[in-house]
């Protein structure tokens, strides 16, 4: 492999595990509510 080729792989492998590792902290810091899909709908009139 050429030295362009491992620039744009070792960049591509960043972007894919940064934002993988983004996403997780992000779940981590606001989980999502369990109850809120639980609750029925307001009917409103």
């Amino acid at each position: 492999m050429d030295a362009p080729a491992i620039i744009m792989m070792v960049l591509f492998l960043l972007v894919i595990w940064g934002g993988l590792a983004l996403s997780i902290r992000h779940f981590l810091t606001h989980p999502d509510d369990p109850t809120e899909e639980a609750t029925p709908p307001v009917q409103g009139g």
